[in-house]
């Protein structure tokens, strides 16, 4: 008897991370046995759906077709866009960027918001910009090639790209379903608007889940599907491990028995260029106790070049990703990461004691680990205005419901990091006192994936 043929899908990839939460997850290999997968990608060619396909046994294909540029009209009208939307929806992280503008920019931008808000009419005119927008980006005579394939639905991996909006919007006006994976908790308060009606939108937790519903409810009568699935990524940190696992990561990263180990995961320089300043703090700590080793993670937007000089240190290892593109600004989304890249995110944080962050994801990734985590919120030697201060970061909307779990110890000075990173060094019990961040990630144990397998295979039906 011959078989049903599959669901033909397209998943569309043109981010970095939303690789790593698809691919690299292991999302991927349910999805490529259940469905016939094609992938376009600005990061992926024939060689790495080559590497996909060997390490998970597939067959996925490529569609090689290049994503059309954003014209300089579209890019305008999505920055009057979002400057509406985080306007109206008073987003405070938007708030803290424009402080960085050019005097000119943010007082025209200022000026502007001040007379649509005179008028009342700021909503009116960011739906019909958004659906403008989507009007016009659902035209294209080059992904006229996408018609062949007869899609049954569309993946996009990363919805608040305009690129991914517009392929959407094409498929969608040939009645192709599509479903977004929003891939991380900041997205939806930083990013602007997705520029697409989506069937099903998937977010990490009740608190996107909140976000979106607040948001978009605005633009249509019938919202999309929104399923909270957790992180697909973060499933590698809920297996239990062995002895030996922990000795064999001690081994990879170069981390001799008996020491104590600090894991610092720096930020992309562009948010924080002084992070080399709390490195050097770091270090001369770990230097004074003798018992410590450190291992450097880096940012794969942070210069690498920039801690060269640490690799002679007997009680530092340093760590950056491979694959990299040589013109940084590219970097994610012509950067795709090495297909260990989980694992070795995951082994650091399962043998450190502490993990050192700047105001990023890590925090989350360590409280899921259970890991003490002393959050940086101090410039250096010199204090920085606020709008350029590490300290700005920790008020961004996303920020705020984690900030109130305080899972973290935050540091404002060289003494107090000292004094953290020597309370949490004598901790014995990696687990006791630690609030639950199930709120964030919203499984304490490996289901992501399978849940999300189970969602995506609801939406095609």
């Amino acid at each position: 008897m011959q078989e049903a043929p599959k669901l033909r899908i397209l998943i569309l990839i043109t981010n970095s991370f939303a690789a790593i939460n698809v691919i690299h997850s292991g999302l991927i290999k349910r999805l490529g046995v259940e469905y016939d997968v094609y992938i376009m990608s600005t990061m992926i060619r024939a060689n790495e759906l080559r590497d996909i396909n060997e390490h998970f046994d597939l067959r996925l294909k490529l569609v090689d077709l290049e994503f059309s540029r954003e014209t300089v009209w579209l890019s305008c009208l999505r920055k009057l866009e979002k400057a509406l939307f985080s306007h109206h929806f008073d987003i405070v992280t938007q708030k803290i960027k424009y402080q960085n503008e050019e005097n000119w920019k943010a007082l025209l931008i200022q000026k502007l918001l001040r007379a649509l808000s005179f008028l009342n009419i700021i909503r009116t005119v960011l739906c019909l910009l958004r659906q403008t927008i989507i009007i016009l980006t659902s035209y294209s005579i080059r992904l006229k090639a996408l018609l062949p394939f007869h899609f049954d639905g569309v993946l996009s991996t990363s919805p608040l790209d305009s690129r991914e909006n517009r392929v959407v919007n094409f498929l969608g006006r040939h009645c192709v379903k599509s479903l977004a994976m929003v891939i991380s908790w900041d997205n939806l308060t930083s990013k602007g608007l997705i520029n697409a009606d989506h069937d099903y939108v998937l977010v990490w937790n009740d608190f996107m889940k909140t976000e979106f519903l607040r948001f978009y409810s605005i633009f249509t009568l019938e919202l999309p599907k929104i399923a909270v699935t957790g992180i697909p990524r973060f499933d590698c940190y809920f297996h239990k491990q062995s002895e030996e696992y922990y000795e064999h990561a001690r081994r990879r990263f170069n981390v001799p028995n008996g020491k104590l180990i600090i894991l610092i995961a720096t930020s992309a320089s562009r948010h924080f260029p002084n992070q080399k300043e709390i490195i050097a703090d770091v270090l001369q700590f770990a230097r004074a106790d003798g018992h410590v080793h450190v291992i450097i993670r880096c940012h794969p937007a942070d210069d690498e070049h920039a801690y060269k000089h640490l690799v002679k240190e007997q009680f530092v290892t340093l760590w950056h990703a491979g694959n990299l593109p040589e013109t940084k600004s590219e970097c994610f989304y012509k950067w795709f990461p090495e297909l260990d890249f989980l694992r070795s995110l995951s082994e650091m944080l399962r043998i450190c004691n502490v993990c050192v962050q700047f105001a990023s994801t890590m925090k989350l990734d360590a409280g899921a680990c259970r890991k003490p985590i002393i959050s940086i919120a101090y410039d250096g030697k010199i204090s920085l205005p606020y709008h350029q201060s590490v300290k700005r970061l920790y008020d961004y909307a996303h920020q705020i419901p984690l900030n109130a779990l305080q899972i973290d110890k935050v540091v404002t000075n060289r003494e107090q990091l000292f004094n953290a990173l020597k309370t949490s060094l004598q901790k014995t019990d990696q687990g006791e006192g630690f609030s639950d961040i199930s709120p964030f990630t919203h499984f304490t144990k490996a289901a992501s994936v399978d849940f999300t397998a189970k969602t995506i295979a609801e939406w095609l039906g």
